[in-house]
């Protein structure tokens, strides 16, 4: 759930509230395909109180329509303790949803507070952006290791003492490495984002990935037209997403 303000369809510019309009048409369309949804924070922020009004509102509706359909918020939030605790609060607290995505840069303890709210957690790992090589692929000292492999060795130590609340986010634009990922982790869940507009495939993802894993197509969907019928389009383009799924699963 990406809504870009100016890419609305014009019947969300012209309502009252165009991110509500938008979301509360994506998710009663498409919420018989939905294995999970996704929203992405900063589209909501940028509008301030009026973003966050509709941010909370799309949550509540999404629990209302489709309770059993887990909530995974893209945030990426990443800073020490104190300030980690506040925003654990926030997320898995105050809106109750499922799942967050976090940046382990600043370490475990950074991570520690969502955890202890029995928060399940998606930390980036190997992101599907070009430029992620510039940190995520360097060399660890003389060892052949890099930092994202580190990280998710991290993750699955940490995952010891809190188990079941740990997945790592894994861009689609690098089968290759999602797949050397699932042999050294094969209990860990992936989040992997890079599908449809980003241009990852569908069917060597799937083969990297199994079944342990979340494979995530926002803009393919949701803004796929600026027709009056978006609600239509994204309904149909969820269908097809889900029967090659099933296809490439058979």
């Amino acid at each position: 759930m990406d809504p870009e303000l100016e890419k609305l369809p014009k019947p969300c510019l012209d309502s009252k509230s165009p991110l509500v309009f938008f979301a509360e048409t994506i998710v009663r369309y498409t919420h018989p395909y939905a294995v999970s949804w996704k929203p992405n924070i900063a589209f909501f922020e940028r509008l301030g109180a009026e973003g966050y009004f509709a941010l909370e509102h799309t949550v509540h509706l999404m629990k209302e329509i489709s309770p059993e359909v887990p909530i995974v918020m893209d945030a990426k939030r990443g800073d020490l303790a104190n300030t980690a605790k506040e925003y654990a609060k926030y997320f898995f607290q105050t809106l109750k949803v499922d799942a967050l995505t976090v940046n382990p840069y600043m370490g475990r303890d950074s991570l520690i507070p969502y955890l202890d709210l029995g928060g399940y957690l998606f930390v980036l790992g190997l992101t599907s952006n070009p430029s992620s090589s510039d940190f995520q692929k360097l060399r660890i000292g003389s060892s052949d290791l890099y930092v994202y492999e580190e990280v998710s060795d991290q993750m699955a130590r940490l995952a010891e003492s809190y188990p079941g609340q740990l997945g790592l986010v894994v861009g689609g634009t690098h089968p290759s490495e999602i797949e050397s990922l699932r042999d050294r982790h094969p209990e860990l869940c992936f989040l992997i984002p890079g599908f449809g507009a980003q241009g990852g495939d569908l069917e060597a993802i799937i083969k990297a990935s199994g079944k342990e894993a979340l494979i995530n197509s926002s803009r393919g969907i949701t803004m796929s037209t600026v027709a009056e019928n978006f609600g239509e389009v994204s309904k149909k383009k969820s269908e097809e997403v889900h029967l090659l799924m099933n296809q490439l699963f058979s």
